[in-house]
């Protein structure tokens, strides 16, 4: 919704806040579309006012019929800062507080059988038009998924690596301006890298690319959308969709490569106290809690966390295991 055009008395105040975000490096996409829709409310329902208060505001701030909380907090939260900007700029707002909680969503974990089954379908895909760049994409989605696996690596961070930020002296990338705005190195594990740099000279040696992951159009990276509905059918392809309640995202490969890994320490006999922090900031989370998050939702990994890390009950006191 980039270059939207602003009609109520608020547009002034919407096109500076979005000036200023993007002029600091925020992207502000999603934003600007909430904006856009609070602009319409504004001038619908305040008409020449500009006077932001809790009363003219109130009908924003009501959650819809068929609205998540998640979504309600979101619309709230994008016109919080556009009162902070507003009162910045000297015009004397009311600030909504946003006080909705959102249940964090229960993940998806694969199991080593569904791992399976959800790889077997993904290298045995063969496209239906055998264009050499519906081919290649094709090829493209063994590896990222696999990246993904064994990474743990966001969505946007994969489709958006580019070749220079792999250094293949030690196997690694650099993940910049991720979530929370920071840098980070994630290291591979041999055998992926091997193929990755097959799969990216395979790629060099027919286009001229900066992407690791080339969508049709070599200037341009995978869509991250396109990828989750590729994802999804390869899923429905699996025949596992009837037995799972919640069926898995792509970053239910992020979340299953965290429970992998942890395991895979455990059963060596390694502290998690002095591992976590490790894997934290190769994910790119702000504390180890957030990490140990994701394992919380394995409760049949528990007696394992029990009997051999002392962190369990420190972050999740309330757990018993009998």
């Amino acid at each position: 919704m980039k270059n939207a055009v602003f009609t109520s008395t608020m547009a002034p105040y919407i096109e500076g806040l979005l000036a200023q975000k993007r002029a600091l490096g925020y992207k502000y996409d999603v934003e600007e579309y909430y904006l856009g829709c609070f602009d319409r409310y504004w001038a619908e329902t305040n008409g020449d006012s500009d006077s932001f208060t809790m009363e003219t505001v109130a009908g924003w701030m009501k959650q819809r019929a068929r609205e998540g909380k998640s979504s309600q907090a979101l619309r709230i939260y994008v016109i919080r800062q556009l009162a902070l900007f507003m009162n910045g700029m000297g015009k004397i707002s009311y600030i909504p507080t946003v006080r909705i909680r959102c249940p964090r969503p229960v993940v998806h974990v694969l199991t080593r059988a569904e791992i399976t089954a959800f790889f077997r379908v993904v290298d045995s895909f063969v496209p239906r038009h055998q264009s050499p760049a519906v081919t290649r994409m094709a090829a493209g989605y063994k590896v990222i998924f696999r990246l993904y696996l064994t990474t743990g690596l966001r969505r946007g961070e994969a489709v958006n690596l580019r070749i220079r930020d792999i250094d293949w002296n030690n196997n690694s990338m650099t993940i910049y301006n991720a979530k929370g705005r920071k840098d980070r190195v994630v290291y591979m594990a041999g055998d992926f890298a091997v193929l990755l740099k097959s799969y990216i000279e395979q790629n060099m040696s027919e286009m001229d690319t900066e992407w690791v992951f080339p969508s049709a159009d070599p200037s341009r990276p995978f869509s991250g959308g396109a990828l989750s509905l590729r994802f999804r059918k390869f899923w429905n392809e699996t025949g596992l969709t009837a037995d799972t309640a919640k069926p898995p995202t792509i970053h239910s490969l992020r979340h299953t490569y965290v429970v992998l890994r942890m395991n895979a320490w455990m059963a060596q006999g390694m502290d998690l106290n002095v591992m976590l922090p490790y894997l934290s900031r190769a994910l790119g989370h702000k504390s180890s809690a957030e990490t140990f998050y994701y394992y919380h939702h394995v409760m049949e990994a528990f007696h394992m966390i029990k009997e051999r890390d002392s962190l369990a009950d420190a972050v999740f006191p309330e757990v018993r295991i009998r």
